[in-house]
């Protein structure tokens, strides 16, 4: 991938190993950073995050999203965060080294992190699919939403538009 001048610092910059990803869901950093360790346990898979009165959990899982490039018969992987309900991620503990998880129809959730420039994204409803014990799982945006990053996920974009996604998460 030849280089590309970047908007926000002026360098060029080799953009072929920067996938746009979240290090954790946006919830993550809606806790107070003094009340993280009392109330979330998280790592680069899953992150539950226990209310203050710590009589629930909010479950979220770690994804990646497919987008086709238009014209390249490739993909860019977006790795996102998604909130999903408590049976979905007992059901998805139970399955994770499973060979077979692949097997399991997919499962409700919901975008748990705000794309940058599309603004809404966050809480888009979709679906997961467990791949294999040594992949994340795979997201579906719903079919029927008219989002704007719904129908790029779902119709692929021009090259260079998955090198301005990529560019948004070089400096992070």
């Amino acid at each position: 991938m030849p280089t590309v001048r970047c908007s926000r610092c002026g360098q060029e910059h080799d953009l072929s190993r920067t996938e746009p990803s979240f290090w954790r869901p946006d919830a993550f950093f809606s806790v107070p950073e003094e009340a993280r360790n009392g109330r979330i346990s998280h790592n680069d898979d899953t992150c539950l995050i226990a209310s203050t009165d710590g009589q629930s959990l909010t479950c979220f899982l770690r994804t990646v999203l497919e987008v086709p490039i238009k014209g390249e018969g490739r993909t860019i992987g977006w790795g996102v965060w998604v909130e999903v309900s408590d049976q979905v991620y007992q059901r998805v503990d139970e399955l994770w080294e499973a060979p077979n998880q692949s097997e399991e129809p997919p499962l409700s959730c919901t975008l748990a992190n705000e794309i940058p420039e599309y603004a809404g994204s966050r809480g888009l409803p979709g679906t997961i699919r467990l791949t294999s014990p040594t992949t994340r799982p795979s997201l579906v945006l719903a079919s029927d939403s008219k989002h704007p990053f719904a129908v790029e996920a779902r119709e692929g974009v021009h090259f260079e538009r998955s090198l301005e996604w990529r560019s948004w998460f070089f400096h992070r």
